[in-house]
């Protein structure tokens, strides 16, 4: 079981990028691809390893101090790409959302050093995972979801998920953190 730190696009946004999506879906003629479901669908933060539950606490109280941040206006899913021809993932388009989010996922690694996480410290890149594959062909589907540019979102909640791995990961929200300017949300509608 792994932590991260992510962002989930709006439902506007991922119905959106669900039609374009189904759409290349119709098009592809190459061997097959595990594909993730809309509802897991997110741009991680922050890879935080494998933490006991004692860090994952640590982590959950160390989080809180997000509420402060400022929401991220105009976030757009754009472009596609892929890790080695075995990840297809979806880009964020270039500018101030997307700079904001890098200075978020830079300042949560600095939140939580010392919590005891063994965090993934690369560079961030804003990446959405749509499908992986095992034989590398996910970069064929590339040329279809390339000129792909979604409608803007607000990103107005960092969420803290806990994940499953195996044949069939699972996602799980752990704790959710509401970004100051955001309105409040509406929970029964995820």
């Amino acid at each position: 079981m792994s932590l991260f730190v992510a962002v989930r696009p709006d439902a506007r946004a991922t119905e959106d990028l669900q039609d374009a999506v189904d759409s290349a879906r119709r098009q592809w003629t190459g061997p097959g691809l595990r594909w993730q479901p809309p509802s897991q669908w997110h741009l991680t933060l922050a890879f935080l390893g494998n933490p006991g539950e004692d860090v994952a606490f640590e982590v959950a109280e160390r989080l809180r101090a997000v509420t402060n941040w400022p929401a991220v206006t105009g976030a757009r899913i754009q472009g596609a790409g892929s890790f080695g021809g075995k990840v297809l993932w979806m880009g964020l388009e270039e500018g101030p959302a997307r700079g904001a989010l890098a200075s978020m996922a830079r300042d949560i690694l600095r939140l939580l050093r010392g919590s005891g996480v063994t965090a993934d410290f690369r560079p961030w890149q804003a990446h959405l995972t749509l499908a992986r594959s095992r034989k590398g062909s996910a970069t064929d589907m590339v040329d279809l979801l390339d000129r792909y540019s979604g409608p803007p979102w607000d990103v107005t909640e960092l969420l803290l998920i806990r994940s499953t791995g195996g044949p069939k990961p699972a996602h799980h929200v752990a704790a959710r953190y509401s970004l100051a300017g955001s309105l409040p949300s509406d929970d029964s509608s995820r």
